[in-house]
């Protein structure tokens, strides 16, 4: 693990909150150089602390309407071919792999309940998935973009 300080973890928050934020801004805030704050974004960068600076898509204004969850348990022998299908299939966000009754979570999109029917008759016909269950995301309480308070290692 990696230690940050509380410069590195306010100029993570800063960019999480917008990646366009400019490093003379963050630079003035706490009182450094713009100069300074690229060296440790870039340090943050080679360490892999940071990924990527992105965007954050609204995929409702894009007309991505209908938003679910599958909870899939497959056929352990069979992994990597329905990893790989799942891959290939283009309106799913995210495929993760978990432990507990299921194996694998995969968050898709769709632009209506057409689409998503499509999208779910595409997935239903992998060969090895033995169970699904399907959650249809209704209302996002909370997406964090905040640090977890015990990132800090080092304090000033």
């Amino acid at each position: 693990m990696h230690a940050i300080d509380k410069i590195d973890k306010y100029i993570i928050e800063q960019l999480t909150i917008n990646g366009r934020a400019s490093f003379a801004n963050i630079a003035k805030d706490i009182n450094l150089t713009d100069v300074a704050i690229k060296k440790r974004l870039d340090r943050l960068m080679q360490k892999g602390i940071i990924k990527a600076i992105s965007s954050e898509i609204d995929y409702e204004i894009l007309g991505f309407n209908e938003k679910a969850e599958m909870l899939i348990t497959i056929d352990p022998s069979k992994q990597n071919e329905i990893l790989k299908k799942l891959k290939d299939i283009e309106d799913i966000k995210e495929i993760i792999e978990v432990t507990g009754e299921y194996n694998i979570i995969v968050r898709i999109m769709a632009i209506d309940k057409s689409d998503l029917k499509q999208l779910l008759d595409n997935i239903f016909k992998i060969d090895g998935i033995t169970k699904i269950s399907i959650l249809t995301l209704l209302k996002e309480h909370k997406n964090s973009k905040n640090l977890p308070r015990k990132i800090l290692q080092t304090t000033f």
